[in-house]
């Protein structure tokens, strides 16, 4: 039986190959690595993004050698790779001719990741094919078994714009993709409870299936390389992936392809064993709970791992969706060979705890200091390209706060000796980001922003948030960012809420507003409101003793602070200068002076006043005084009040009749 060459494996040649055959120069090779492309797929890619022709704007690389790179994804090259597909004879013609039209316009490796990410998820490519591309009698059949009225509309709505898509052979749009997976999952299952659960996008079925699936093809990958021929291994790899064959082949099949040549006549006994592993192994995954399950996996893929660590991860991986990546690095530092990677991994401490500064590497490697920095700056970039790790997605994240959390969790609870830094550009894997800390807690944040002021915007908020409140209250966050342009200003506004509600517990609503919960007891409005139900002056003692009464959370008891913010505040005003008080707003109540009280009662009589009648009016207002106070205060101004005997008094600048002008000059004299 003639060897089928799979696409995938074509689209995973690594470029040197190219470099090695003489078809490409060094420096264009170089062109390829600078852009991160490896294999030709990366470079389709490349070529669809229209990356290779912005560096070529800033690059030092000639028009000759960016043509030589471009010439490997030509239309010629293009056709020589899709006559392939024809040797696949379980693709429907239709997917065929889509998959060429794509390509045309640089989509093929696109169409070709759509079919493994498919898999990755779901499992049953083929059906996918058959549903999507050829039955569409299939459709109704298929919503006819779902009773939700609601599920049926959500579900035409996905397939509706799958549909248009296709007609518009949009097929490289990630939204339609994203739709295709949605939808085929409702239809696929069929189930109320399933396709209720996948349209609120329930994290912990889909973590579930995705890392037994996961799990399940490295079994698989491991198995095989246990089997002992080359052609036993390639009749049960298939073009898309071993697992799916393998389960789907029963006894008679597989006994008639061991019958089909003699090679395989050896092998007969360790393939039914295999098969049987296999199929052993998703019986009991099925069969177990979701948090053992992650856990098994997770123990299975990283072995170096304590039980109490595998916890750690898997409980991550449930609620982020990747895995951390300072496990799964440090096992792969334990083992590299590779100069940059060692550096790496001795100048961070990831693997041993022992961080080595440049000078000793340098002594060990018998390198300079510059050149051990400049390997050490190098590593990140070949690091993590082309090893599967699992990534945090940072195109459009300008906030990440998970590094601090896992730093704590990790490193400081490990005692494992390794700097902030370099965790979080593991965390990143190896891209840049600048580290602020507000409120005790580190946040990684975009080169965009400026660290000065997240700290000035999150002091201010402190401040706001910390002020004594009675209601709740909200500020406009754009506010605060009044010296940051308007284009930058979005960047702010995107990341800050995240900042915000982690270090505050704050939250910024749809309008860009900040909420500030009350705060804390309002001295001044807790003693309005006493003196608003008693409904006359009260003295200090009083004020102080009800409210101690009323509210005895407060801090800070004590009589001066309560008299220092009754002093300063505008909502009650003393009468006179005693210390009772009264409401600002009640006009009806006298807040002047005993002194002024007197001159008021004068100023409004036409002859002097008795000093008993005086009294009448004056303890009106002040009711702990007495006469004796009242004369004091009077005779201590005798430029103003004039006393004509026999308990009569007037003001010195009021005029009275003869007898009285008499006196008054006779008192002057």
């Amino acid at each position: 039986m003639k060897k089928k060459k799979s696409i995938r494996a074509i689209l995973r040649k690594p470029i040197e190959f190219y470099y090695e055959q003489g078809m490409i120069s060094y420096r264009s090779l170089n062109v390829c690595r600078d852009c991160g492309i490896i294999t030709v797929g990366d470079l389709i890619l490349c070529q669809h993004r229209g990356t290779l022709r912005r560096l070529r704007n800033c690059g030092p690389y000639t028009e000759s050698e960016f043509e030589a790179v471009m010439g490997l994804v030509d239309k010629k090259y293009a056709l020589q790779l899709l006559q392939k597909l024809d040797s696949y004879k379980d693709l429907p013609e239709e997917l065929k001719s889509i998959i060429v039209a794509n390509y045309k316009r640089t989509l093929m490796e696109y169409s070709l990741e759509c079919i493994r990410l498919f898999y990755d998820i779901f499992g049953d490519c083929k059906s996918f094919y058959d549903f999507f591309f050829c039955n569409q009698k299939d459709l109704a059949e298929r919503f006819n078994n779902l009773k939700s009225w609601e599920l049926k509309h959500y579900c035409y709505q996905m397939l509706a714009e799958i549909y248009s898509s296709f007609k518009k052979e949009e097929l490289d749009d990630t939204y339609t993709y994203e739709l295709v997976v949605t939808a085929r999952a409702i239809l696929w299952f069929c189930d109320e409870q399933f396709a209720t659960e996948l349209k609120e996008k329930d994290a912990e079925l889909k973590m579930k299936r995705q890392a037994l699936l996961t799990d399940f093809e490295n079994r698989t990958d491991r198995l095989f390389r246990y089997s002992w021929e080359e052609d036993v291994k390639e009749k049960l790899t298939p073009t898309y992936t071993k697992a799916l064959a393998l389960f789907q082949l029963n006894d008679d099949e597989l006994s008639s392809l061991w019958n089909s040549t003699e090679s395989w006549r050896y092998s007969s006994r360790p393939l039914q064993l295999l098969v049987a592993e296999l199929k052993q192994t998703l019986f009991w995954y099925e069969s177990l709970s979701g948090d053992e399950l992650s856990k098994t996996i997770v123990l299975n893929t990283f072995r170096y791992l304590k039980e109490e660590h595998a916890g750690f991860v898997a409980d991550f991986y449930k609620q982020h969706g990747y895995y951390p990546m300072f496990f799964l690095l440090r096992e792969y530092l334990m083992k590299t060979t590779d100069r940059e990677e060692w550096v790496f991994a001795k100048a961070s401490g990831i693997y041993d705890g022992h961080l080595m500064n440049f000078e000793e590497i340098g002594d060990e490697m018998n390198l300079g200091k510059n050149r051990v920095r400049q390997l050490f700056n190098r590593a990140p970039r070949y690091l993590f390209k082309g090893k599967g790790w699992q990534h945090y997605k940072l195109g459009t994240a300008l906030v990440i706060t998970e590094v601090d959390e896992m730093y704590r969790s990790v490193v400081e609870d490990e005692k494992v000796n390794i700097p902030f830094e370099s965790f979080s550009m593991i965390c990143t894997e190896g891209f840049y980001m600048k580290m602020v800390k507000v409120n005790g807690i580190r946040f990684l944040i975009d080169g965009h922003l400026l660290i000065s002021e997240i700290i000035r915007v999150c002091k201010a908020i402190k401040a706001y948030n910390n002020q004594t409140k009675v209601e709740a209250e909200s500020i406009p966050l754009a506010d605060l960012l009044n010296n940051v342009g308007e284009y930058e200003k979005s960047y702010y506004l995107e990341a800050l809420p995240i900042i915000i509600d982690k270090a505050f517990g704050l939250v910024v609503d749809e309008e860009g507003n900040i909420i500030l919960p009350p705060q804390g007891v309002d001295v001044i409005y807790e003693l309005t409101e006493i003196l608003r139900k008693n409904g006359k002056p009260m003295s200090l003692k009083e004020l102080y003793a009800a409210l101690i009464e009323k509210r005895p959370e407060i801090k800070d008891k004590s009589f001066d602070n309560i008299r220092s913010k009754v002093l300063e505040a505008d909502a009650l005003k003393p009468i006179g200068m005693t210390t009772r008080y009264v409401l600002a707003e009640w006009d009806h109540v006298y807040r002047g002076t005993i002194r002024q009280l007197v001159a008021d009662v004068l100023e409004e009589a036409k002859r002097p006043v008795h000093i008993d009648k005086i009294m009448k009016k004056v303890l009106k207002v002040y009711p702990n005084t007495n006469k004796k106070n009242v004369m004091a205060s009077i005779n201590s101004d005798k430029a103003r009040f004039i006393c004509f005997g026999d308990g009569l008094f007037g003001l010195m600048e009021k005029t009275y009749s003869k007898k009285y002008e008499a006196m008054k000059k006779a008192k002057r004299g």
